[in-house]
């Protein structure tokens, strides 16, 4: 063996006893070779704050990591284990206090419980939150004195979204005052409201792009019940499980408009040049008027419409007359039988007005079904429908001739939902005729081998 050879021999060895020694090393840590951002980011992650407690008393580094590199916390009640679960309410106060006092940089907030915390503690954690909060959520409720979250919330500097649930919502003498200089999406859920305060606030929040409204208890001196909200920033509009005598609603530049579980006397969207991409009505019932312009809707690209009364299938027909062909996304369900009379629910004429529709969703109640009010007509194709869904509340051949003619006018189908919401007692007579009604359904799917067929028996 030559001098140089030894010599290579001895660097590589000594190479690999380094490699073996570094390797030693790094398993002898652990985790305590990671960067202390990294498991700020890990803490961040974990659901629980009593878990991110537990994790940080792993050492020191962790502990750091719990002060300065923390910006998520989360508690919810529901998601504790067990044991969690029966702590009393002031051990979750000292806990949430104790950890959210040592971070410095805390950015997203998340607190729902079904007790009540006491005012000194939510008080204490929103003053040293303040300066970094970006994104926070708070449902719970306080106990006495009462403590205003919204007001105190409206001084952040860097909020951005605020959930608030299961409180009062009020604001200071000065409606004037500046708040939530940095707000863009705001939800109110479970809360107790005066019609003027939600006005009123809607109007400080100058940034606001989106705006939900869950189950609200909304209060007015006035006999009638009358909510009118104005923004000129908002975007995205959800009212959810609220009843209202009148609720009129002026913005801008919306886009976004979901009314769900609700009951108006008349409700109004007044235009001042936005023009709606979405629209989705749910359950809701109009016992006089819906108003909304052909204007506002002339770009929709998204309209659901589900279990919902007369009045609101009326103004749908007409705006379906009016929107513009750049619809993708339509979703008519439960159209009660007096569309017969309501020509632009029928998919033939559906089909003729937008080709640009890929996503289509049709459920009628006890009708005689047709895809056009006059079948002597021309008949119309779904170009680009991707997604069909269909719904009926009987079993006959009605409807499954009804679903041929439609999927005869769709080349380029690949998914068919089919919901059965027949409530008829599982008696001898049924299971004979859903056997007839599945063996006809089977037969007429068998002719559209490239379509994904699910059923649906809901």
């Amino acid at each position: 063996m030559t001098y140089l050879e030894g010599k290579r021999q001895k660097k590589e060895a000594n190479e690999e006893s380094g490699a073996a020694a570094a390797a030693g090393e790094r398993e002898r840590r652990g985790m305590e070779g990671f960067p202390v951002e990294v498991i700020g980011n890990i803490l961040s992650h974990v659901v629980n704050a009593k878990d991110v407690v537990r994790a940080s008393a792993t050492c020191r580094k962790w502990r750091v990591a719990l002060r300065h590199h923390l910006h998520t916390l989360r508690y919810n009640s529901l998601d504790c284990w067990p044991a969690y679960r029966n702590s009393r309410t002031e051990e979750l106060e000292v806990l949430l206090t104790d950890t959210i006092l040592q971070t410095s940089g805390l950015q997203d907030l998340h607190i729902s419980n079904k007790a009540k915390f006491s005012s000194a503690a939510v008080i204490a954690w929103l003053l040293h939150t303040r300066e970094s909060l970006r994104l926070l959520t708070y449902k719970v409720p306080t106990s006495k004195p009462y403590v205003n979250v919204l007001e105190r919330c409206g001084r952040m500097r860097c909020l951005e979204s605020l959930d608030l649930g299961n409180t009062d919502v009020r604001l200071t003498a000065d409606p004037t005052a500046p708040r939530f200089p940095c707000l863009l999406s705001l939800t109110l859920s479970e809360v107790n409201v005066s019609a003027l305060d939600l006005h009123l606030l809607l109007l400080a929040c100058q940034k606001l792009k989106s705006f939900s409204l869950h189950s609200a208890v909304i209060t007015s001196p006035d006999p009638e019940l009358t909510l009118n909200l104005t923004s000129s920033s908002l975007k995205s509009f959800v009212l959810d499980d609220t009843s209202l005598d009148h609720m009129i609603l002026e913005t801008d530049i919306l886009e976004n408009l979901h009314l769900r579980y609700s009951t108006f006397t008349t409700f109004q969207l007044v235009s001042k040049g936005f023009r709606l991409q979405t629209l989705r009505i749910n359950d809701v019932t109009i016992n006089r008027q819906l108003l909304i312009t052909s204007i506002a809707t002339a770009d929709l690209e998204v309209l659901e419409v589900s279990r919902s009364c007369s009045n609101v299938w009326g103004m749908i027909d007409c705006l379906l007359a009016h929107s513009s062909s750049k619809l993708r996304k339509l979703r008519l369900w439960g159209i009660p039988s007096a569309s017969s009379s309501w020509d632009h629910l029928y998919p033939d004429i559906i089909a003729s007005l937008f080709p640009c529709i890929n996503d289509l969703g049709l459920s009628y109640e006890v009708m005689n079904l047709r895809v056009y009010p006059d079948e002597s007509l021309t008949t119309s194709v779904f170009e680009k429908l991707a997604y069909l869904e269909l719904g009926s509340d009987t079993l006959d051949d009605i409807f499954l001739s009804w679903m041929g003619a439609i999927l005869g006018r769709c080349p380029n189908l690949r998914r068919l939902v089919v919901h059965d919401r027949t409530n008829e007692a599982k008696s001898h007579g049924y299971s004979a005729l859903k056997g007839e009604y599945i063996t006809n359904f089977v037969k007429i799917v068998r002719q559209y081998p490239q379509v994904d067929i699910k059923f649906d028996n809901v």
